[in-house]
């Protein structure tokens, strides 16, 4: 005897694949109104009290809602708080300080937001407040992403609010120009770069302005008891009762100077025809920026000079400010600027060079042994394939 196949039940049936419905979202004011346009012929025709009432109940509520919230906006004090500098692609936190200058009435749900423009920056979260007490003062933090490099300017927020009801929503706007510098963005690049460029080569071993472990004598101090028989100096110990080390200078550290060259105009670049040479160009000024992170976190003095945009050549140091200063002066770069001409650099100081250029390589006169890199490169001299920004 043959027996069917049993037909076992499960839950995930048809009804699995049929999407869920978003809910439909109907704005108070709309709902308000909807509400009077039915209530109130009705209450007007047919003379009922309790249509009336409710017809009265729901105007003093929409006369409720107008009062309150433009008093609720009123006598407030917005002052806004921002870094000194971001980066192109990563998140920016901009602080409200509101204070509410009253002694009576508080405001609830209250937005504050820049008036910024879109293609500069992307509003990920607005500042979002829910209580000011009369008379208190309180913080509220935006989220926003820098999606170009420069200034950023900022001049007027808007403090908005739909308090009591949600009818109506008022909004107060209060200037305060301020400006966030934004970086290009910077990646993490292969460790090779430093080593290709030959600047110990170039430069040789010295020794630096500061007590360290290197080779180089730096001066005498009194021996510490941990001092190898080598490093007393014997000489100037046996005119005295104590024994004398010799110091040791630090090494030097490597100075590089990166040049990034804007000689060529935007439309005389050699690229591709589905390149867009302005982005050749963006791409570039970030693999600069990318090389100076890296020289400063390898304990190297860097400097940057940028032919085309800017002659005038900064020193080459290695402070953590210094870096600030030349990222500075690249987010500040204008690629709509004519380019200047320029000539042969004469370079008197002991540097190793990376000439970093847009499209391809084109020699400068007077870094003949300089490590020459273009904007193509970039994908290749990254660490990660998606080239992921680093702060």
């Amino acid at each position: 005897m043959t027996v069917a196949p049993e037909v076992l039940f499960s839950p995930s049936t048809e009804a699995d694949d049929v999407p869920a419905q978003a809910p439909i979202r109907v704005k108070p004011a709309l709902a308000y109104l909807l509400a009077v346009g039915l209530i109130g012929p009705t209450a007007i025709f047919k003379g009922n009290n309790l249509l009336v009432i409710m017809l009265a109940a729901v105007l003093a509520m929409g006369v409720l809602s107008v009062i309150v919230s433009w008093l609720s906006i009123r006598r407030l004090s917005i002052r806004r708080i921002v870094p000194e500098w971001g980066e192109v692609g990563e998140q920016l936190r901009i602080r409200y300080q509101v204070k509410r200058r009253t002694r009576w009435l508080p405001v609830f749900g209250l937005y504050v937001v820049d008036d910024m423009p879109a293609d500069h920056v992307r509003v990920d979260r607005p500042a979002w407040i829910m209580h000011v007490g009369a008379g208190e003062q309180v913080h509220g933090d935006a989220r926003v992403t820098a999606l170009r490099r420069g200034r950023l300017q900022l001049d007027t927020i808007e403090a908005s609010t739909s308090f009591p009801f949600g009818l109506l929503r008022r909004r107060r706007r209060t200037h305060d120009p301020r400006d966030i510098i934004i970086y290009p963005r910077r990646h993490q690049l292969r460790s090779g770069v430093l080593r290709a460029s030959g600047a110990d080569r170039l430069d040789g071993p010295r020794s630096g302005r500061r007590r360290g472990n290197g080779r180089e004598w730096y001066g005498t101090r009194p021996a510490d008891g941990r001092d190898s028989l080598r490093d007393i100096a014997w000489k100037i110990t046996a005119h005295r009762d104590e024994l004398v080390c010799l110091d040791r200078a630090a090494p030097s550290p490597t100075r590089i100077r990166v040049v990034l060259d804007l000689r060529c105009a935007t439309s005389e670049l050699l690229v591709r025809g589905d390149v867009d040479p302005r982005a050749e160009e963006e791409r570039a000024i970030e693999l600069a920026a990318s090389v100076l992170q890296q020289l400063h976190q390898s304990d190297c003095e860097v400097g940057l000079l940028v032919p085309g945009l800017q002659l005038e050549a900064t020193p080459i140091r290695g402070s953590a400010w210094h870096v600030h200063r030349l990222l500075t002066r690249l987010a500040d770069l204008n690629l709509d600027e004519t380019r200047s001409n320029w000539s042969e650099w004469d370079r008197a100081d002991r540097s190793g060079a990376i000439v970093i250029q847009p499209d391809r390589v084109r020699p400068l006169q007077g870094f003949p042994e300089a490590l020459y890199l273009t904007a193509g490169q970039l994908e290749h001299l990254c660490v990660s394939s998606d080239m992921g920004a680093t702060s």
